[in-house]
C-alpha cells in the first residue's frame, strides 16, 4: 500500500503564465512523494498548459483574479497532507526543498520557513534586485537577523488559528504569523531553498520595483497603517545596511558580484520609492 504524501505543495498561479511550468516540474523533481495541487486565478487554463507540458497535476481555477490569501485558502481547502507548503509560480524548488522542509516539521517544528536565492548568478542586475528585496532571507543570514517566509504549516495551525486573510494584496502572511503564538510561528530553516525568478535586465528591474513600491504602502496601510513617507524613510535609511549585510551574509564566491550589484540596488531603490509615492491603481 503506497504511504499517503506528508507534504502539499500549492503553487500559486495568476492566469496561467509559461513559468508555471517550471515551478511544477521542480516540485515533481523532488524524491520525496508530494501532493501537488495548482491554484490559478484571473484567467487562462492551466490545466491545458501543463498538460501539454507532460505534467498531470490537479488544478483549481478561479476566472476571478483572486487576493494571495485567497488563493493560499483554495489550496489548503483542496489538499489532505498534514504539512502544508506554497510554491509561487515564478519561483523553483530546489533540490532538497521537500525533504529539508519535512526533517525540520519531523523535529517538532510546526511552521518552517526558507531561504531565498535567485536564479542569475553572476548578474549584477539580477542580485541587486534580491538583495534589495531579500537580502534578510539569504542562506548565510544569522538567525537572529533572518526574516522567516516562505513557509509550510503543520495543517492543525489552520484549524487553531483561522486561515490567511483574503482582502489583502500582499502582507498576507505576515497577518497570520501575527496571530500565531510564539511558539508556532516559522523557525528559520535555511536549507529549505527557494529559487526566485529575478530581473536581469535595466528596465524589468526597474518596472519590478515601481510595482513593489506601490504595493508595499497598500499592505503596509493595511495591515499597520505605515504611511508612504514613512516607506521612503525606511528604504532611504535601509539602504546601506542592505549592501554591507548583503556582502557579508553572501557566499564568498558570490561577493564579486554583489559590489557590481550596488549602483544597480541605488536605481531599484529609486524606483521603489516612486512607487511608494504613487497614488493607489485599481487592482490589476
Amino acid at each position: 500500500m503506497t504511504t499517503p504524501p506528508a507534504l502539499a505543495a500549492i503553487v500559486l498561479s495568476v492566469r496561467a503564465a509559461p513559468e508555471l511550468v517550471e515551478a511544477v516540474r521542480s516540485l515533481v523533481a523532488q524524491p520525496e512523494p508530494l501532493e501537488i495541487v495548482v491554484v490559478n486565478s484571473g484567467g487562462g487554463d492551466a490545466a491545458a498548459l501543463l498538460q501539454r507540458a507532460g505534467l498531470d497535476v490537479p488544478v483549481v481555477e478561479s476566472p476571478a483574479l483572486l487576493n494571495p490569501g485567497a488563493a493560499r485558502n483554495r489550496g489548503i481547502a483542496a489538499t489532505r497532507a498534514p504539512i502544508v507548503a506554497f510554491l509561487a509560480q515564478d519561483c523553483l524548488a530546489s533540490p532538497g526543498w521537500a525533504a529539508a522542509r519535512l526533517a525540520a516539521h519531523r523535529s517538532g517544528h510546526a511552521a518552517v520557513g526558507s531561504a531565498l536565492v535567485h536564479d542569475r548568478p553572476g548578474n549584477p542586475i539580477a542580485c541587486a534586485a534580491h538583495l534589495f528585496l531579500y537580502f534578510r532571507r539569504l542562506p548565510g543570514t544569522p538567525p537572529a537577523k533572518a526574516l522567516v517566509y516562505g513557509a509550510s504549516y503543520d495543517r492543525v495551525l489552520f484549524e487553531r488559528h483561522g486561515l490567511f486573510c483574503e482582502n489583502l494584496r500582499t502582507g498576507e502572511d505576515t497577518e497570520f504569523h501575527d496571530r500565531l503564538p510564539p511558539a508556532d510561528r516559522p523557525v528559520w530553516a535555511p536549507a529549505v531553498r527557494t529559487v526566485h525568478r529575478t530581473p536581469g535586465r535595466l528596465g524589468p528591474l526597474v518596472r519590478d520595483h515601481l510595482h513593489r513600491g506601490r504595493r508595499m504602502v497598500q499592505a503596509r496601510k493595511a495591515l499597520r497603517g505605515s504611511s508612504a513617507l514613512r516607506i521612503v524613510f525606511g528604504t532611504l535609511k535601509g539602504l546601506a545596511p542592505k549592501m554591507v549585510r548583503g556582502f557579508r551574509w553572501s557566499a564568498r564566491g558570490e561577493r564579486t558580484t554583489v559590489v557590481l550589484s550596488f549602483p544597480f540596488m541605488v536605481l531599484g531603490a529609486g524606483a521603489y520609492i516612486c512607487g511608494a509615492l504613487t497614488p493607489d491603481r485599481p487592482a490589476d
